[in-house]
């Protein structure tokens, strides 16, 4: 009888952590993936570029950024906080393509950053170590004082 009473409250157990853990951690690593596959396959798409090419590319990184977005607050609060525990900031790599669609027109190096801001945020391989980066961010500065 015991044998059986365990075998329910492992099958239950089981179906909870799959639930409320596996299929939501899943959904999260396949986010990540079409996020990175989206940054690489936009990293071309700039001013010289079709304004149809470019605006299909803006809605796709605020699609994704919109993704992301749901899954920060939609996901159950065991995966949040694994998540943040693991290094994953989704509210930063939200804002990063949020900001990486409002700046693929632009010259000014601001791309780089808002890339760096997902790439940091989905712990993906960075396209930018830290010191270019401070180069980039000191031109936009030094641009903007300018004007």
């Amino acid at each position: 009888m015991w044998s059986a009473i365990a075998s329910i409250l492992l099958g239950i157990s089981g179906w909870l952590l799959a639930s409320f853990f596996g299929k939501p951690w899943l959904d999260f690593m396949s986010l990540r993936s079409q996020v990175h596959e989206e940054t690489i396959f936009t990293a071309n798409v700039g001013g010289l570029a079709d304004a149809d090419d470019l605006r299909d590319a803006a809605l796709s990184l605020r699609r994704l950024a919109a993704k992301m977005g749901a899954t920060s607050v939609a996901a159950p609060r065991v995966l949040r906080r694994y998540l943040s525990l693991r290094g994953y900031d989704l509210d930063k790599a939200k804002g990063g393509l949020a900001g990486l669609s409002n700046s693929l027109a632009s010259s000014d190096g601001g791309r780089a950053l808002h890339l760096n801001r997902v790439q940091v945020g989905l712990r993906l391989p960075r396209d930018f170590d830290d010191l270019q980066l401070r180069t980039i961010s000191e031109r936009i500065s030094s641009a903007s004082s300018h004007e």
